[in-house]
């Protein structure tokens, strides 16, 4: 036996073989330990939080621990053989596993981080309703795998002693060269990310721009912003343009909406009596709120009428032109059956005789 001992000592390529494939033993025994504890810890503790973050998180750092493990192990393994493997080998085998480290490594910040965002932008989803988690996120998270790998990459060539900083001018360079080639697509994005944030309106809002043009928020879009209008029309404003203007919300911060009706009345009408008239027609209105409560003016003496004006309100900016015209229909059924007379214009000349 003690022949055997002194053999093996006296070998060098049996002793650091069995080093290394001790060596490699135990990173499979570790292996197996971790994922052991994992599923007799971790997995407990994060099944007890009512988030899936902790889980999904969990799930790439133990993949990505396993994986660092056996780097480690393989590296020692290497290390140990160094003696035996002419250094061309050794110095690519070595240069190889540096490479596998740093990539592994990349890839679990970089999958931590995009369910980081993913995670946000689904607490933000829930809070306030839009579109920025569908826009921006795909946008974002392939900034977050671009930036890392970059690094990643800048890493390697320091690491193999070559020079990076040619290879970050060029890449600022570039960038600034992008930039100002597309100045007005990154204007309007960023108009874009701001509109999804500030929230001035909403999917489905009525808007009135400051060019006069109406209708409702059909899409917002990295780039523009559709309108949908009254003749079933898109309106597609760039999102810079349309940052910098004036936008009026109908719909926002409540949905109701104000319905008026202008009407006039013949001259010698009892006022009284047909304002009241045209208060009973809104409160019999099933789509008339009761508050506010409809109200009627007298605005103005008219050249061939008394001029009225009736004022109520509707839950729904939608409802605003069915509610006015059923209002129209309905006063002038009453008025007609109370004898009210809604005048139409006339004038009245006087012709004089010349002497």
């Amino acid at each position: 036996m003690k022949e055997v001992f002194d053999f093996l000592r006296g070998n060098a390529y049996i002793t650091n073989g069995l080093t290394a494939f001790l060596i490699l033993v135990a990173t499979y025994l570790a292996s197996k330990i971790l994922a052991k504890l994992e599923l007799a810890f971790l997995r407990r503790m994060t099944r007890r939080t009512k988030t899936e973050l902790d889980d999904k998180i969990l799930d790439v750092l133990a993949g990505g621990t396993r994986k660092v493990v056996w780097l480690v192990g393989w590296y020692f393994a290497l290390h140990s053989l160094e003696s035996l493997l002419s250094e061309k080998f050794f110095t690519v085998g070595d240069g190889i596993l540096y490479v596998l480290a740093v990539f592994v490594f990349a890839h679990i910040l970089s999958r931590t981080l995009q369910m980081l965002l993913d995670w946000y932008g689904q607490r933000w989803g829930k809070s306030v309703k839009g579109r920025i988690q569908d826009e921006f996120s795909p946008l974002f998270r392939r900034l977050i795998v671009i930036v890392v790998y970059t690094i990643a990459i800048v890493f390697i060539l320091n690491h193999f002693h070559q020079n990076v900083s040619s290879i970050i001018v060029s890449l600022g360079v570039g960038s600034l060269a992008v930039a100002l080639a597309a100045k007005d697509t990154l204007a309007n994005m960023i108009a874009g990310f701001m509109i999804m944030t500030d929230r001035p309106f909403r999917l489905g809002d009525r808007i009135l721009l400051e060019s006069g043009e109406k209708g409702d928020v059909y899409d917002i879009g990295l780039r523009t912003t559709k309108i949908l209008t009254f003749d079933n029309t898109l309106i597609v404003v760039p999102n810079q343009q349309i940052i910098n203007e004036k936008v009026t919300n109908l719909s926002y911060p409540d949905p109701q909406i104000r319905v008026s009706v202008e009407l006039g009345v013949a001259y010698g009408t009892n006022l009284d009596r047909a304002k009241q008239l045209l208060i009973d027609i809104c409160n019999a209105h099933p789509k008339v709120l009761e508050n506010p409560p409809p109200q009627a003016y007298f605005t103005n003496f008219g050249d061939s009428s008394l001029d009225l004006k009736l004022v109520c309100r509707v839950a729904k900016w939608g409802e605003q032109w069915s509610v006015a015209e059923e209002l129209r229909m309905e006063i002038n059924r009453v008025f007609k059956k109370e004898g009210i007379e809604i005048p139409f214009p006339q004038r009245v000349v006087t012709m004089k005789k010349e002497k």
